[in-house]
């Protein structure tokens, strides 16, 4: 399930605050970040952590890193790309002692967590979704771990995606046909061609609801999280 935290943030507050400076109305996926990694500096009080930043317009970027500097968050740029950016960074503050990025709830596990203009937002595995405290979450999305985990490859596809990748299918240019490649798996060319159109699909998918965070928001937030602006 998607579920966006009622709490304070002090990172998603920053993430609204430049969204705001910049965009009279916003959808929330103008700028998105997804936590990497996270964990508390007992020592410090500190969270540190790594984050990967979409943002639409360079000029979020740039003064998103000018606001974490007004509020003394330390920084370091990791990557950079036309439209991404990893960034490790580190910050103190009482709230994040309870935050739910870095302590869970019991009987939820958080598979994703990204930070908006709207809050932070969660995707939680549950065993059940009366375990999620609803006065500290707004549900958006809910289902079935067959419906959101969909995109598992069977044996038959990791086998086979597998060897193509190892035989350089999908080098470019190719090393080896998608015939021969069926000839060496005692498979026709078509059921091959078949096996290998899923297996890329499901790939995708999994890198289009997890590793694309503007997206994810987009198609989360915009269905229901306004009622929570």
């Amino acid at each position: 399930m998607y579920a966006l935290y009622r709490g304070r943030c002090t990172l998603a507050n920053i993430f609204r605050n430049v969204v705001v400076s910049h965009c009279e109305n916003f959808d929330g996926d103008e700028l998105v970040g997804r936590f990497i990694g996270v964990r508390t500096d007992v020592s410090e009080g500190a969270l540190e952590g790594c984050l990967r930043v979409s943002f639409k317009h360079t000029k979020l970027l740039d003064e998103l890193l000018t606001s974490f500097m007004r509020h003394r968050i330390l920084y370091r740029i990791v990557y950079k790309s036309k439209s991404n950016i990893v960034l490790w960074f580190k910050h103190g503050g009482n709230v994040c002692q309870i935050c739910p990025v870095v302590h869970a709830t019991s009987g939820i596990t958080p598979k994703a967590m990204l930070v908006t203009p709207l809050g932070l937002l969660f995707e939680f595995i549950s065993r059940d979704r009366s375990n999620i405290d609803e006065n500290s979450f707004h549900i958006l999305v809910s289902g079935s771990a067959d419906e959101m985990m969909d995109y598992m490859l069977t044996a038959k596809e990791q086998e086979a995606l597998y060897y193509a990748y190892s035989r350089g299918y999908y080098s470019q240019p190719r090393n080896i046909t998608l015939r021969r490649l069926a000839f060496e798996l005692g498979l026709s060319k078509s059921t091959l061609n078949e096996i290998l159109r899923s297996a890329e699909r499901k790939i995708l998918t999994a890198y289009m609801r997890h590793d694309l965070p503007h997206l994810i928001v987009n198609k989360v937030l915009t269905r229901k999280a306004k009622v929570h602006s």
